[in-house]
């Protein structure tokens, strides 16, 4: 049988369902023995699973015999996978990671929605609990930042919760097969890919999903970031690669040293100018060497120096590109230098059109059937609270809570809680000053020579006054 041409995907199938395959994607490991053990995935559900060379791999599709061609160098970057990219590539690692932990680092919060203006938090919700302590090894922190870096390199990102004390799991990406509606790119099944055997998530209705798919055309699995930006990390590869050449094959000096060849010069005397010499050149930067008579120092061009290896402008260049892809502010991350009135504007904006999109698809996720299955009252939600995050200091909420209430706004006893202190009797009722009355004076804050600033005037100055 002749070998069929390659896919986009770098992918080609024979045998007798070869017309309907739409996408393949390789599960690669390495074998001990030398080979290569793969399995390989479309979106009908298609599953292979066996060993050959890098280029074919023979095994058998629902019991019929098929052989894959693939070109193993085409996956993701290069010859990198995911993972490789993760360990090897610091401009992914470095925005994906901070955008990981800023949203990890948001605490889940559980609401009943009463009314439209009405949403009282329910703190000891199942729900709650169990987002904040997913299993016994694995909190919520690394739940969220794990599944945010699984969306973010493999543009899709899956968790799905079991009744009876199983807990809350996330599936790693590489193990998650969908398929699809060919007419409208929906996703009609979830399978996991367990060792080559399938366990559809579809069919058992007591299993509570929460996933997120990006765009695609003809599935329903997403496309991985890491092909769009695989030209710009295979420069940075590249560019690594040459400077570390580079470093290890070009002369190490800037000059040589010349003499006349007609000079004496003993034994003693050359040992003596050698030791002279790497004294200088080790502990005696900045210092003047003395040479002897006829000698001279010529210095060379074309060799390497520090300056020259160190590509700071391209390392830059390939973190604010990384950035910019992934929608975060380049200065946020140390990628480009800003004021510290610049980084506190880009760090409000960071849960706003930077994060919120990721915060906003991962509540959504986990309210279609993860919360109504651990709680299911009505109108019971889950949310990340970026309030937390982008809320201003202490001082500054007290004042503008003072200024927009009109009043106080905290007991003594909400206070001291605040500060770890325990309650203490009496300390429930809001004192209001005497000087504070609904109608006439809005707050404390509002008028008084206590709220003068030195130096400030005592009014505004009024048009007659100028």
């Amino acid at each position: 049988m002749a070998r069929p041409r390659k896919a986009g995907t770098g992918v080609g199938l024979t045998g007798r369902r070869a017309r309907n395959r739409v996408r393949l994607l390789a599960r690669r490991a390495h074998d001990p023995g030398g080979g290569l053990m793969v399995a390989f995935s479309d979106s009908h559900g298609l599953i292979l699973k066996g060993a050959g060379s890098p280029e074919t791999v023979t095994g058998q599709v629902q019991g019929t015999a098929t052989t894959l061609y693939t070109d193993v160098e085409d996956s993701y970057v290069g010859t990198l996978s995911a993972q490789e990219v993760w360990r090897t590539q610091p401009s992914v690692r470095k925005v994906v990671g901070f955008i990981a932990r800023s949203v990890a680092a948001l605490p889940w919060k559980v609401y009943v929605r009463a009314d439209d203006n009405d949403r009282p938090r329910i703190s000891d919700s199942p729900a709650e609990q169990l987002l904040r302590q997913p299993q016994p090894w694995v909190n919520g922190y690394e739940l969220v930042r794990n599944l945010v870096i699984d969306k973010l390199l493999y543009d899709r990102f899956c968790a799905i919760w079991v009744p009876g004390g199983f807990g809350l799991h996330r599936i790693p990406p590489r193990l998650v097969v969908t398929r699809s509606d060919m007419g409208i790119d929906e996703p009609t099944e979830i399978q996991i890919n367990l060792d080559g055997r399938l366990l559809d998530l579809s069919q058992n209705p007591e299993v509570a999903v929460a996933m997120g798919i990006g765009w695609s055309e003809f599935d329903a699995m997403g496309i991985s970031p890491l092909v769009t930006l695989s030209q710009i990390l295979q420069e940075q590869r590249r560019s690594v690669a040459w400077r570390s050449a580079q470093w290890e094959r070009t002369p190490k000096f800037s000059g040589v040293l010349t003499r006349p060849i007609d000079a004496k010069w003993s034994n003693d005397s050359r040992a003596r100018f050698k030791e002279d010499w790497k004294e200088f050149s080790a502990g005696k930067a900045g210092a003047t060497p003395i040479l002897e008579d006829g000698m001279t120092y010529a210095k060379i061009g074309d060799t390497i120096s520090p300056k020259d290896a160190l590509d700071i402008e391209g390392r830059r260049l390939s973190d604010v590109e990384v950035c910019s892809f992934f929608h975060i502010a380049p200065e946020l991350v140390g990628a480009r230098a800003g004021s510290y009135a610049s980084v506190a504007a880009f760090r409000e904006m960071l849960y706003g059109p930077g994060v919120g999109p990721i915060i906003t698809e991962l509540e959504s996720a986990f309210n279609a059937h993860i919360v109504p299955a651990m709680d299911p009252r009505p109108g019971v939600y889950a949310s990340l609270d970026r309030e937390e995050a982008i809320n201003g200091s202490f001082i500054e909420q007290a004042d503008f809570l003072q200024t927009s209430t009109g009043g106080p706004w905290m007991t003594r006893n909400e206070a001291r809680g605040r500060m770890d202190m325990p309650s203490m009797p009496g300390g429930d009722e809001l004192i209001t000053p005497l000087n504070v009355t609904a109608g006439g004076q809005a707050s404390p804050t509002d008028s008084g020579s206590q709220n003068i600033k030195p130096g400030a005037p005592a009014h505004a100055p009024r048009p007659s006054e100028n």
